[in-house]
């Protein structure tokens, strides 16, 4: 299994059974949100993650990619973390977090380091 991959919107990696997602685009479409989670889906090769997801870089979003992120983007993840910064990350993320699938661990993080221990607690055993 690949341990690395990148598009035009976003970079991931899996390291120590985690699944490492860093967004690289400023606005979050429809298209862009599909895009993302289709490679993700593909990345992971039917195995579920926890997921460090570092949304800082996006600026804005379409109501369309919200929809689609808060209805097909929880697909094979155990747990999710956001890395955010303080200000408009910090709005969509809340919204987000209320509407989201209740049964999958989700939180925000200002700090990577907190977000990893977060999210360690739902890795595969022996990892």
């Amino acid at each position: 299994m690949r341990q690395y991959y990148k598009n035009a919107y976003a970079e991931y990696r899996i390291e120590a059974g985690i699944l490492f997602l860093y967004y690289t685009t400023r606005c979050l479409s429809l298209h862009i949100a599909t895009k993302v989670v289709q490679d993700r889906l593909r990345f992971q090769i039917d195995t579920p993650y926890p997921i460090y997801c570092d949304v800082r870089e996006i600026i804005d979003s379409t109501k369309e990619a919200r929809d689609y992120l808060l209805q097909e983007g929880s697909v094979l993840t155990r747990a999710i973390a956001f890395r955010i910064d303080k200000g408009l990350t910090e709005g969509m993320l809340k919204f987000y977090l209320l509407h989201r699938e209740p049964h999958i661990a989700s939180r925000y993080f200002y700090e990577k380091d907190p977000a990893i221990a977060f999210l360690k607690k739902y890795r595969e055993p022996k990892q």
